[in-house]
């Protein structure tokens, strides 16, 4: 899989060996040659030898075998213009810089080559000209290069300024249009990102950085099986770029074809230097398939890497049945108070810390822990949250779920699991995807995307969702249905139904209904200050981001269920809200209600569901491979007297 990555290097070394050894560079790259004759960086490289050995005829013609090998090589036709320029052939350096100029009129740099090459040649006029582009093209790529540095010194506001200027100079500009798709990445607009990047990669489709970033907005906006064949693309044209196997890896790992994810895990993991993070994504997908003892082997080599340790020491915690040394605890707490480990690395120890206090039942040292790392995460990613409520509610009205019960698709396959995070949804999936009927998948989410194609932010009103869903008509419906299922099928085997667990879907059951009027929701339910102070002492990254404030997560589950009572109001009997203390009192009464509602007949696996041995991905994984137990559900009070705003906010 990493030859072409290997050999590139190989030949990068070489190269940087240039100017001081360069015979036994030479040397190296003809022996090399003899085995690979098409290799065109090696047959760069050695036509530098040349040049540097002052022999330019030799440099020729090897750079005219390589544009025989590869005539796009853009550089190859550079440097041979430049060998032709200094044997007098000016007519011979033009041509090709012409071609190069054609192919890739933005590089300031070869305008100038051309203006020169031309005022030698007499044309005067023409030089002129060539440098009249260089005096437009040279100040365009400067600004370009400022919005970047402003993209990476996250002044994302200025950067868009920027990029938006010069797109009005040059309006369909690559490069200005995939910084402004990087811009929308940042502000989670995935579908906008996707969108312009794939209209950069069908004009430049040999860009490899192009392609790359279309991967990364491809896998932001969860179209992972567009994002394999778009690495599948980018591999057949250039093997020798390692991110893109990262990228492979991570688009299997969604997809749940977790063996080929391990595999390319394994082998990155053998090279220095894609060790450490390779080592920490290897370890995630073990957890997921079950492989635990291998998976901590994995946490632990990391955490050796103090740069990134704090995120192998947060995934040992996640596995919540470890439970850390001394030792450790110590190393992390050195770690924190030092000074140097600093950002998303001290919040993640942070957090572990609060685990590894929790297990030792020191609960007010605890506490400190979390409340430091969700304060530090929140000033490096400031949270807020907004309530949709008033206008879905306003919308979704029964009457018109009345005017739309004909315009969907009248599948019963798919099953939604809703709720507040940390409620108990991983584990009603567990139960329900142990019956033969029904499969597992993952936390789907084609249904927020198509919500949120469904809403463009640059319009007011009724270029809004749900306000959108009023101009659908029957076929667009049944088209958006179908592309769900379409997306569905990927994650599913062969039984007739299908879990859609994303817990989040509660905001849309209105577009959810719509598409799928037979579709069964079950809304599972968990004492508020429980699921409220497992969300508060969970790292999600930026998935749910009103978890990281105590006071915001009781807002957000007043809302859950002012939304909730609203759903069952004007959908009576369509959906099944169960609570997760019940599974707990009474798992068998409670099971046969859900497979009542489901359709499905009563089968002992479900009360099994600790044998399932699928794989699960979410941070209750290992919690649903255990029996039932009761222990947890009163933890919470170990923390009552820090948990004021989070019940002030309930109790409002």
């Amino acid at each position: 899989m990493l030859e072409a990555y290997l050999k590139n290097k190989r030949l990068k070394e070489l190269e940087a060996q240039l100017p001081q050894d360069v015979e036994q560079v030479k040397h190296s790259l003809e022996t090399l040659l003899e085995d690979q004759p098409a290799n065109t960086l090696a047959l760069l490289i050695l036509a530098r030898c040349h040049l540097l050995c002052e022999d330019s005829n030799a440099a020729k013609q090897t750079l005219e075998t390589l544009i025989n090998h590869d005539p796009a090589n853009m550089s190859a036709k550079v440097e041979l213009a430049k060998v032709l320029f200094k044997e007098n052939d000016t007519h011979g350096a033009l041509a090709q810089l012409t071609e190069v100029t054609n192919a890739a009129p933005q590089i300031a740099e070869n305008w100038q080559l051309i203006s020169e090459y031309l005022k030698k040649d007499g044309q005067l006029q023409a030089s002129k000209n060539a440098l009249n582009q260089y005096n437009m093209i040279k100040p365009f790529n400067d600004n370009l290069l400022a919005a970047n540095q402003a993209f990476a010194n996250a002044d994302f506001v200025e950067s868009d300024r920027m990029c938006r200027q010069l797109l009005q100079l040059v309006p369909n500009e690559a490069r200005a249009l995939q910084l402004l798709a990087r811009i929308a990445r940042q502000f989670r607009h995935f579908e906008i990102s996707t969108s312009i990047l794939a209209r950069c990669v069908e004009t430049r489709p040999g860009d490899a950085a192009m392609g790359l970033d279309y991967i990364y907005s491809l896998l932001a906006n969860r179209k992972h099986q567009e994002a394999l064949e778009q690495c599948h693309r980018l591999i057949g044209f250039a093997p020798e770029i390692i991110d893109v196997y990262d990228l492979k890896a991570e688009v299997l790992y969604n997809l749940g074809r977790h063996e080929e994810a391990i595999a390319i895990y394994r082998e990155l993991s053998e090279l220095p230097e894609k060790r450490t993070l390779s080592l920490l994504h290897l370890g995630k997908v073990l957890k997921t398939v079950g492989e635990i003892p291998q998976a901590i082997s994995c946490f632990h080599q990391v955490t050796e890497d103090e740069t990134v340790s704090g995120q192998a020491y947060w995934e040992l915690a996640n596995l919540k049945t470890y439970r850390f040394s001394a030792d450790e605890i110590s190393s992390m707490q050195r770690l924190i108070g030092t000074g140097e480990t600093l950002g998303i690395n001290k919040a993640l120890i942070q957090f572990a810390l609060g685990k590894a206090l929790e297990d030792s039942q020191q609960f007010a040292e605890s506490f400190q822990y979390y409340q430091s790392a969700n304060s530090a995460y929140t000033k490096l990613h400031p949270t807020g949250y907004t309530s949709q409520n008033v206008k879905t509610k306003s919308f979704f009205t029964p009457e018109y779920f009345t005017a739309q019960k004909e315009n969907g698709n009248d599948s019963e396959a798919p099953v939604f699991v809703v709720g507040l995070p940390r409620s108990g949804s991983t584990l009603v999936e567990q139960i329900l995807s142990s019956h033969s009927q029904v499969d597992a998948t993952v936390e789907l989410a084609e249904i927020i995307s198509i919500a949120r194609e469904l809403n463009n932010p640059n319009q007011q009103g009724q270029g809004q969702y749900p306000e959108t869903m009023a101009k659908l008509t029957a076929k667009q419906i049944r088209d958006l249905a179908q592309r769900y299922l379409d997306y569905a099928q990927t994650f599913r085997q062969q039984a007739p139904y299908f879990i859609d667990k994303a817990p989040g879907n509660f905001h849309y059951i209105g577009l959810i209904k719509t598409l799928f009027p037979n579709a069964k929701i079950i809304d599972i339910r968990r004492n508020p200050m429980a699921s409220g102070w497992s969300l508060y002492k969970h790292f999600f990254a930026d998935s749910f981001m009103f978890s990281y404030d105590l006071a915001t997560i009781g807002k957000y589950y007043n809302d859950y269920i002012e939304l909730m009572d609203h759903w069952h109001t004007v959908l009576p009997g369509q959906i099944l809200t169960i609570q997760y203390e019940d599974l707990i009192d009474d798992l068998p009464g409670t099971v046969n209600s859900m497979l009542q509602y489901c359709g499905l007949v009563f089968e002992d696996a479900c009360l099994d569901f600790h044998m399932n041995k699928r794989a699960v991905a979410t941070p209750s994984s290992e919690q649903v491979r255990q029996p039932l137990y009761a222990d947890a559900l009163e933890h919470w009070k170990n923390y009552e007297e820090f948990l004021t705003p989070l019940k002030d906010a309930i109790e409002k």
